[in-house]
């Protein structure tokens, strides 16, 4: 992956938030890179990526924002199972709008959605991980793109 190549998941990110509620703009700090991937918070909602790129795409953030998210989409809430749904669907959707861009050949799978911050999951070795901050009604999540 080139550095160049995450702003097409900015891009991805903005238009999300946007198309939730286009009066609450997303604020997107300078993305930077890390010898792992992290930071995780509450919800991890993460993309096995294969084809033309290697790697993963994850998006984690708390639930306090995906409430929101949730109420904006008039859906329940409260409902737990709808909480963790909802971080899986953000990380199928940036991904999938990040596909659209790169072409066919970048091979996504369906979310698996991890809790709190201890958990195991096979990330690439090898890759750029890159941490991009996002803040959405004061509320923050990141976006990591770990791909080779």
């Amino acid at each position: 992956m080139k550095d160049e190549d995450i702003q097409v998941f900015i891009t991805c990110a903005r238009r999300y938030f946007h198309s939730i509620d286009p009066s609450s703009p997303l604020v997107i700090e300078p993305p930077f890179v890390k010898n792992r991937v992290e930071p995780f918070l509450e919800y991890t909602g993460i993309i096995s990526i294969s084809g033309r790129a290697r790697g993963v795409v994850c998006f984690t953030t708390n639930s306090d924002l995906l409430r929101q998210i949730l109420a904006e989409l008039h859906d329940e809430p409260k409902d737990e199972n709808a909480i963790r749904d909802l971080a899986g669907e953000i990380a199928n959707t940036l991904s999938g709008n990040a596909r659209e861009e790169f072409g066919k050949n970048f091979l996504i799978t369906v979310p698996v959605v991890v809790t709190g911050q201890n958990f195991d999951f096979p990330f690439p070795d090898n890759a750029r991980n890159y941490v991009v901050p996002l803040v959405w009604r004061n509320q923050h999540a990141y976006l990591l793109v770990c791909l080779e």
